[in-house]
This record gives structure tokens, C-alpha cells and sequence, in this order.
């Protein structure tokens, strides 16, 4: 490493926000899902320094032992994130629900964003483009005061979206990890004119932290709702804790 990179990564830290400083620390976030008001998983999210100039973001989610025997779930995202503008670099998803297994590797290059699954979809894209797990992390770095609407371009299942993110009222939210004061956002996803029917609803605490408290998505055969269990700085592991079921 040369000089003027060592003092310009060095320059970079020391002018980091709290927020910034977490990210370059590690960050673990525990959280209880739900699917149709039923407990029935676990997910932990983490994002950690990825080489010098981009930051690890990881997000596993796994149905419980009971849950399993019903339908079975275990869900990967991982993304790569620029450290400068937090722009996507790389996004894979791999998904398996019940049995049925999904790959999906996004890789965005030149202002391309390439995705590979069954077939390759070459789509071109700004700088900064994010995603749906980056954008959770984005957020917590812009002004989150009641009233503000933040715009950004974002790359999901090989379409652009152009998404409005407003921070509707604050609110408090009572998790299994303490009850904090918090703001909701709600961001809008609109590609080719048409809002997608998926919906997105989060909870960030009302502090520095900006600690997302509460993730909910909105589907057609209802809410998956990930509720906030527990936190800690660094990452040990990238899987989540088995949820420990009372014995009848």
C-alpha cells in the first residue's frame, strides 16, 4: 500500500460518522421472524470491512425446528458494497424453501449489472446503484427526522427501481431486546412507471445508532416481520442463533 493510500484510508476513518464507525467495528443484528403473526425463525444480519475499500453485508434467515417440519426455510444474501459511495458491487441470493433452491448472482461492473440465475439479464444502472439488503444499512446514514423523503436508484431481480423513502412519524417499538423510541420509513419502489406490490415498512431507533428495530415486508399471502432480539458489535459468525423452543 502507498502512502497516499494508507493517509487517504486513514483520513477516511477519522472523518467516519458513528454510524460509519460501526460499520468499520463490525455490526451483529439478531432478530425473531414472523410469518402470519406465527414465530418461526431466527435471522442475523452483519456487515463488516470487506479489503480496504468495501464493506461485507450478510443476511441469513432460517426457519425453527418446528417451523421446519412444516415448510423449511433457509434464505442467504450476501452483498458487497463500495466503502466510498456504499454503491453495489456484487449481490448473490440463494434461497431454499422447502426443497425448492434459488442461486442469483448480480455483479455490477462499468455501470452494467450483470445477473446470473437460469439465464444472464445485462441491465444498466447508475452510480450509486444499491439493493434491497444495502439500502437497509444506507438509511441509517441520511437524516431520519419525520418528513424527510430520500431518493436512490436500486437493483433488485434484474429490474431498476427508482425508490422514494420517506420517514413517516416516530414511534415506539417493544422488541424481546428493550423498547426504543424509533422513526418508521417507508420506501416506494417504482420501475417503468409501476410501484411494485411488495412492500417494505422499517423501524430505525430515534438516536445515532439507527438501529433497525423492526424490518416488515408486505406480500400477497401476507407479513413476514423481523423483530429485533439482541446486538453486539463485531461479527463471529454469519448464521443465526437456533431459537430455543419451550418443551410442552
Amino acid at each position: 500500500m502507498n502512502l497516499f493510500l494508507a493517509a487517504a484510508i486513514i483520513a477516511a476513518q477519522l472523518a467516519a460518522t458513528p454510524i460509519q464507525q460501526k460499520f468499520v467495528e463490525g455490526e451483529t443484528l439478531d432478530y425473531n421472524l414472523t410469518w402470519l403473526k406465527v414465530t418461526g425463525g431466527t435471522a442475523r444480519m452483519t456487515i463488516q470491512p470487506h479489503g480496504d475499500d468495501s464493506f461485507r453485508i450478510t443476511s441469513v434467515a432460517r426457519s425453527s425446528p418446528s417451523f421446519s417440519r412444516f415448510f423449511k426455510v433457509r434464505d442467504e444474501i450476501e452483498t458487497t458494497v463500495a466503502r466510498a459511495d456504499f454503491s453495489t458491487t456484487r449481490y448473490v441470493k440463494r434461497l431454499d424453501e422447502e426443497g425448492d433452491k434459488i442461486e442469483e448472482v448480480t455483479v455490477i461492473e462499468d455501470g452494467v449489472a450483470t445477473r446470473t440465475r437460469k439465464k444472464v439479464k445485462k441491465v444498466k444502472v447508475p452510480r450509486p446503484v444499491f439493493d434491497p439488503i444495502s439500502v437497509i444499512y444506507l438509511l441509517r446514514q441520511r437524516d431520519l427526522s419525520p418528513g424527510r423523503v430520500h431518493d436512490f436508484d436500486l437493483i433488485a431481480d434484474g429490474k431498476l427501481y427508482t425508490v422514494h423513502a420517506k420517514v413517516i412519524r416516530r414511534e415506539k417499538v417493544q422488541t424481546p431486546a428493550g423498547t426504543f423510541d424509533c422513526v418508521r420509513v417507508e420506501p416506494q419502489m417504482i420501475s417503468g412507471g409501476v410501484e411494485r406490490q411488495e412492500r417494505l415498512f422499517l423501524w430505525y431507533t430515534d438516536d445515532e445508532r439507527k438501529m433497525p428495530v423492526r424490518i416488515r415486508t408486505e406480500v400477497k399471502f401476507g407479513a413476514v416481520t423481523a423483530t429485533l432480539r439482541g446486538f453486539s458489535a463485531g461479527v463471529t459468525s454469519l448464521d443465526p442463533p437456533v431459537q430455543v423452543e419451550a418443551k410442552k
